[in-house]
């Protein structure tokens, strides 16, 4: 019999950014990969950090705003130099405020005021805390003098840290002269970090000329950089509308390539308009190409009505979308009601296809309740993922209750090696710690 449990609301946090912020300058850890497994969707897009900020419109500010943004005219109003117009923003309390000045400066920059403008930027390190100005700084300085700004960031950074840097410079260098920037990737002295700099140069190409850039992104050989180059064209296409971008989507004739256009939309659109993706991915629902897609759809609609998710998922086809749709929305709607969710989990039939459902239901319910997650780790058909669960699960019940997971374990019937790693389970790092709540 399954157990429910009962658990509290929990707190979603966003840490992409972070992630990638650290890789932007170099801040990189040992054997970590270059990419976010949510929330924050630049992760999926190592091009991203060049890309200008955009224009506030002043009709969808809070009144605190609009005040904070005629302060930031009235600053970029008053004839200063850049020098100076850089030095007050950097004293800016304001992130409205400071990254307003900073556009309006750097929206001016050319060959004439580049000096006095880096001298204001020596005095800001070169890492995540000042992301974003330099963001602004490079993707302008790219779009003049591209060379001297990739000079720039190789003194300022080595490694992974100036590559991703340049992929900014190239960014402005390509959506000013995306063929000169194709050909400067294209020098045999810059393979090795040449698929970085992809990201850049296809961002900028595509804001100038989608067919273009489009051309050059299938022209290269596979890989997953170029599946999520894909997804970069795929953000272009979307600007011009929805069906337009997944007509787009459908057109294109590798499976690998579609399943990257078809996730990038579903990033894009399952949180505000779960419905419409969700109408338009139906008839997909049985393509293997369609599967992150559904995943993320599941994910994001479960945030905000996880009982029409269940309910969509619960009617497509069986196989590995619904499959993976379920466990998605089980995986949410578990933080948020466990009751509920665990309900819906004893009311349908137990097999192969409700295990990662499953899963991570106890997974999640662990946290509050080890006990009766156990229980639900019990249940699950398959071998492997009902240890690794059970291994899990165990492990945080050890931490809420170790007498009782003690008593449990002699008559578990698990082998002795399993039993130990359950008596020993890992300290949680900060982040893990923040995750759960």
């Amino acid at each position: 019999m399954k157990q429910q449990s009962f658990g509290l609301p929990m707190l979603f946090l966003v840490g992409g950014g972070l992630f990638l912020g650290g890789y932007y300058f170099g801040l990189k850890e040992e054997g970590r990969e270059v990419e976010s497994t949510r929330t924050a969707e630049i992760t999926d897009r190592p091009g991203d950090f060049a890309r200008t900020i955009d224009p506030i419109d002043p009709s969808l500010q809070s009144p605190t705003q609009s005040v904070e943004l005629e302060e930031a005219k009235r600053i970029t109003e008053k004839g200063e130099s850049l020098a100076d117009l850089l030095y007050r923003a950097q004293a800016e309390s304001s992130p409205i405020v400071r990254y307003a000045s900073f556009a309006k400066a750097l929206a001016n920059l050319n060959e004439n005021n580049l000096d006095e403008v880096l001298e204001t930027f020596e005095t800001m390190p070169f890492g995540f805390e000042h992301m974003q100005e330099y963001r602004m700084l490079l993707y302008a300085w790219g779009q003049f003098n591209p060379i001297g700004a990739i000079e720039y960031c190789k003194q300022r950074a080595s490694g992974m840290g100036a590559g991703f840097a340049t992929a900014g410079v190239l960014e402005g260098w390509a959506s000013q002269d995306p063929l000169q920037a194709k050909e400067w990737v294209g020098n045999p002295e810059n393979a090795g970090l040449d698929k970085i700099y992809n990201f850049g140069l296809v961002r900028g190409w595509a804001s100038r000329d989608l067919q273009g850039a489009s051309d050059y992104v299938f022209s290269l050989e596979g890989g997953k950089e170029v599946e999520k180059l894909v997804g970069i064209l795929t953000q272009e296409i979307n600007k011009q509308g929805f069906a337009t971008a997944t007509n787009w989507a459908e057109s294109l004739t590798e499976n690998k390539y579609k399943e990257s256009a078809f996730s990038s939309l579903s990033k894009r659109h399952s949180r505000d308009n779960p419905e419409k993706m969700a109408r338009w991915l139906e008839s997909h629902a049985e393509e293997g190409y369609a599967v992150k897609a559904m995943d993320d759809l599941g994910r994001r609609w479960s945030e905000t009505d996880p009982e029409a998710a269940i309910d969509y998922f619960a009617d497509l086809p069986a196989g590995k979308s619904q499959e993976m749709g379920i466990k998605s929305v089980v995986g949410n709607w578990a933080k948020e009601d466990p009751l509920a969710a665990g309900e819906w989990l004893n009311n349908r039939e137990s097999g192969p296809e409700l295990d990662s459902a499953l899963s991570v239901y106890a997974s999640t319910v662990s946290r509050k309740d080890g006990a009766a997650a156990m229980e639900w780790a019990i249940s699950i058909s398959d071998e492997k993922l009902q240890e690794s669960t059970m291994r899990k699960v165990g492990q945080e019940w050890y931490r809420q209750d170790k007498d009782g997971v003690e008593v449990w374990l002699p008559e578990s019937g698990l082998s002795e090696g399993m039993q130990k790693v359950i008596r020993n389970p890992p300290k949680k790092n900060w982040w893990q710690s923040i995750s759960e709540r």
